[in-house]
């Protein structure tokens, strides 16, 4: 589900980055026809023939290449996409016509449209074709500026090697800053892709977490009750005949039990979150209540400090878990349920006498299971010891 949602995630955002540079570059194209535009007609200058109708055209070009932007495409889409834009740029100067400003903000697109290496490798090359053009265009420049460079005597001003090395300084660093620029903005868009997926990935974990703490709320304390439950009905039901007096105490211990059912299933939907929980009086209710309805003993020793809210409730929960699989498995006479402190660790001991199985085997239910996940929840350990024909025992160990 997470695979089949992540590109109808993604897919906005790739269409919110291509509008983006498309409206930047419109932004670029528009500003250069109305310099093109005021060199033309509004200061009248001499421009060479036709300049602003080869701008004109090639600023259509451009508008037109802007909506085909191959963020999506294969990789040779996107390579042919930027050799075509970056060499239209090269010949527009060829024809003196100044589109600098948009040679480099085509080199940041290529940082959203290929790797870093290919990148510099793009610069490089851009590089060497800006340094042809120049070459090209210089023999040409000489000539057209000739007598205006003698007439005012500007013989120094004129030095193609000081005007070859400008241009490629100007162009080194230009392109540098705009390609670090792009770097930083592609890093910047990944890590908030990142981000995002990850918060994703947070809300599915944190959605599957508590489907599993409400399974195991309603199996721990739901199905303790139920069983509890269906064991006074038994009773009730054998005894009818042969000890009204029992089995009317049996229909009202099954009531009661109905009644605390209803109670556990408002609580399995929701940690507790009573002000104050204090587990050694709830594992004393528990035991209590248990006493009632079974054949067998509980030795109860147990005297915890207060802990947090969390910790008491899953101790809990695994306490009563473990005495709900005795009531059902286990066919013990005797019982004893203890609790260790020392200064590192909570320990909490549940044993039976009854009749044991093999762990190693496969076995079925949510029951141990639930209540390993409560303890690893706590950072803590569960050990379960069972030999056939003499008991289990759990031992569970917390941090304080």
């Amino acid at each position: 589900m997470n695979a089949l949602r992540q590109p109808a995630r993604s897919r906005p955002k790739t269409l919110s980055l291509q509008r983006t540079l498309r409206y930047a570059e419109w932004a670029l194209l528009l500003m250069l026809l109305l310099l093109y535009a005021i060199d033309q007609y509004l200061y009248d200058v001499q421009l060479l023939p036709n300049v602003f109708l080869k701008a004109a055209a090639l600023i259509v070009i451009f508008w037109v290449l802007s909506f085909c932007f191959p963020l999506q495409r294969p990789r040779w889409q996107r390579h042919l996409y930027l050799a075509l834009e970056i060499s239209l740029v090269l010949i527009a100067q060829l024809f003196w016509i100044d589109f600098d400003i948009l040679l480099y903000f085509f080199l940041i697109k290529s940082c959203f449209l290929v790797g870093r290496r290919e990148v510099v490798v793009t610069v490089f090359l851009t590089g060497i074709g800006y340094l042809v053009v120049i070459l090209w265009t210089l023999p040409l420049l000489g000539q057209q500026f000739a007598e205006m460079v003698r007439a005012n005597d500007w013989e120094d001003l004129y030095k193609p090697q000081i005007i070859v090395i400008s241009s490629l300084i100007e162009y080194i660093g230009i392109s540098l800053f705009v390609v670090l620029l792009g770097f930083v903005i592609v890093a910047e868009r990944r890590s908030r892709q990142k981000a995002e997926a990850l918060t994703q990935e947070i809300e599915t974990l944190a959605a599957t977490l508590e489907r599993s703490r409400i399974a195991r709320d309603i199996h721990d304390s739901l199905g303790h009750s139920l069983t509890t439950l269906h064991i006074q009905l038994e009773l009730a039901q054998a005894m009818g005949q042969r000890d009204p007096a029992q089995a009317a105490q049996a229909l009202n211990n099954a009531q009661q039990l109905s009644s605390h059912c209803l109670e556990a299933v408002r609580q399995a939907v929701q940690t507790v979150r009573q002000d104050e929980f204090n587990l050694t009086t709830a594992l004393h209710r528990l035991i209590d209540e248990i006493r009632q309805s079974q054949a067998f003993s509980i030795q109860a020793e147990i005297h915890l400090p207060p802990l947090p809210l969390q910790t008491s409730h899953q101790l809990y929960c695994v306490v009563q878990e473990g005495f709900t699989n005795i009531q059902r498995h286990a066919q013990a006479t005797h019982v004893y349920c203890r609790s260790h402190i020392d200064a590192e660790s909570i320990i909490l001991e549940l044993g039976d006498d009854g009749q044991g199985f093999d762990p190693t085997l496969p076995y079925g239910g949510y029951g141990l299971k639930g209540m390993y996940e409560r303890v690893s929840l706590l950072g803590g350990d569960l050990q379960l010891l069972s030999t056939v024909g003499k008991g289990t025992q759990i031992r569970v160990v917390v941090p304080r």
